[in-house]
C-alpha cells in the first residue's frame, strides 16, 4: 500500500503512529528520532512517504524537506506536529511539504491525510491555502504596482529601503531634497501605502534591498 519512514523524537509518538498505520496495512520502513538519522535514513531506503515532526533535534524538519528536495528525494511528505497550526501549516507548505496534520487535533486524522497524500494530492487546513492564496494575490498586487513605476521610482524607493535619508539620495542622484520628498510622496500614493515603513516593507517583500 505503500513504504513510510517515521521521524519524531517522541517514542511513543512513533510508536502510536506505526501501530496506527500498520493497522491500515501499511509498510513502516523505519523511525527516526532527529533531522540528520531521517535524511540518511530517507535517502537509503527511498520512502513512499515521510511522516515528519517539525520540531526534532540536530535538523528541524523544514531543513530536513530543503534537504530532500536539494538532493532530488521524492519521497511525499506528510508533517504531523503540534503548536500553532495555522502558521505552521503555512510554512510547511510553502517549503514544499505534500500535507499537513496537527497533533493537538484527533489524530485518526492522519489515517485520511496518508491515504490523501500517497494519492497524488495535498492535505491542508482550508484556512492555510484561503490563506497562502491571499499572501500570494498580494504579491501579485504589488508586482502590477512594481512594473507601472519609472527607473527613477524604482531607483529612490530601493535607495529609501537601504535605510539612507532625503539628503544622501539627493547627493547620490543629484536631486534637490525638495524633488526626493516628492519621489517618497508620489511612491506612497503609487503603491497605496501610508508611510515611509510601509515603503520599506513592501520593498523588503518584492526583493528589491
Amino acid at each position: 500500500m505503500g513504504s513510510i519512514v517515521v521521524v519524531d523524537d517522541h517514542p511513543l509518538m512513533r510508536m502510536a503512529v506505526r501501530v496506527m498505520l500498520e493497522g491500515e496495512g501499511y509498510s513502516i520502513l523505519a523511525e527516526a528520532d532527529n533531522g540528520v538519522n531521517a535524511l540518511e535514513v530517507i535517502r537509503k531506503l527511498l520512502p513512499d512517504l515521510v511522516v515528519l515532526d517539525l520540531s526534532i533535534p540536530k535538523m528541524d524538519g523544514l531543513s530536513v524537506i530543503s534537504n530532500l528536495k536539494l538532493i532530488g528525494i521524492s519521497s511525499k511528505v506528510l508533517i504531523l506536529t503540534s503548536g500553532d497550526s495555522r502558521n505552521f501549516a503555512i510554512r510547511a507548505l510553502q517549503a514544499g511539504a505534500d500535507g499537513f496534520v496537527c497533533k493537538d487535533d484527533n489524530l485518526n486524522e492522519l489515517i485520511g491525510a496518508v491515504k490523501a497524500v500517497l494519492s497524488g494530492y495535498n492535505y491542508f487546513p482550508a484556512n492555510t491555502i484561503h490563506i497562502l492564496r491571499d499572501n500570494l494575490e498580494a504579491a501579485s498586487h504589488e508586482s502590477i504596482q512594481l512594473s507601472l513605476l519609472s527607473d527613477r521610482e524604482i531607483t529612490v524607493l530601493k535607495l529609501l529601503a537601504r535605510g539612507l535619508g532625503n539628503q544622501d539620495i539627493a547627493g547620490q542622484l543629484m536631486l534637490s531634497h525638495k524633488t526626493v520628498s516628492t519621489y517618497k510622496i508620489r511612491l506612497q500614493s503609487k503603491l497605496n501605502v501610508a508611510n515611509l515603513i510601509g515603503l520599506v516593507e513592501l520593498a523588503k517583500r518584492n526583493g528589491l534591498v
